[in-house]
C-alpha cells in the first residue's frame, strides 16, 4: 500500500463516520448538540469558543436548531441579560440517538478486527491524534467533548 492510498482511505473512513446527513443536520449541527450535551447550557459566544466557529456563525445554527425544536434559549434569573442555549427534551433524544447509531455502526465495522487488532488500532489512532495534538493540529469541535471510555 502506498501512502498516498493510505491518506485516501483515511479519508474515506473520515468520511463513513460524519454525521449522516439524511437526518437533517448538517455535520456543524450534530458537533453542537453533541457539545450542549456534554457540557450543558452555554452562552452563544462559549458555544463558539468552544466549536472554533464565528458568533454569527454559532447564532444561525442555534436558531435553526431552536426552530427545529431542538434547543431552546433560557435567559438568567440573575441577570436577564445573559441568555444561555440548552437542550430540549428532543435535542437530547434527537443527539442520543444518532451518537448511539454512529456507535453502532463503528462496531460492526470493528467486528472483522480481532481483539488483539481492535487494540493495536486504537494504539495507533491514540498515537496519532497525540501527534496531531502535539503539532498544533485541533478539532475544536471535538476539544471538550469528553471521551467516553469502556466500563
Amino acid at each position: 500500500m502506498t501512502r498516498e492510498q493510505l491518506i485516501e482511505d483515511l479519508f474515506s473512513l473520515s468520511r463513513l463516520l460524519r454525521p449522516d446527513r439524511r437526518q437533517e443536520m448538517t455535520p456543524q449541527q450534530y458537533w453542537l448538540l453533541r457539545h450542549l450535551r456534554s457540557a450543558g447550557p452555554l452562552k452563544t459566544g462559549e458555544l463558539a469558543r468552544a466549536l472554533g466557529i464565528t458568533m454569527g456563525t454559532a447564532t444561525e445554527a442555534c436558531q435553526r436548531l431552536e426552530r427545529a425544536g431542538l434547543l431552546t434559549r433560557q435567559r438568567q434569573t440573575n441577570d436577564e441579560r445573559i441568555v444561555k442555549i440548552a437542550l430540549t427534551e428532543e435535542g437530547i433524544a434527537r443527539i442520543d440517538a444518532l451518537r448511539q447509531q454512529k456507535i453502532d455502526e463503528v462496531l460492526q465495522l470493528l467486528e472483522v478486527l480481532d481483539e488483539q487488532e481492535q487494540q493495536e488500532l486504537q494504539r495507533l489512532v491514540a498515537r496519532l491524534l497525540a501527534t496531531a495534538e502535539a503539532r498544533g493540529f485541533r478539532d475544536e469541535r471535538r476539544q471538550n467533548i469528553p471521551r467516553q471510555t469502556k466500563e
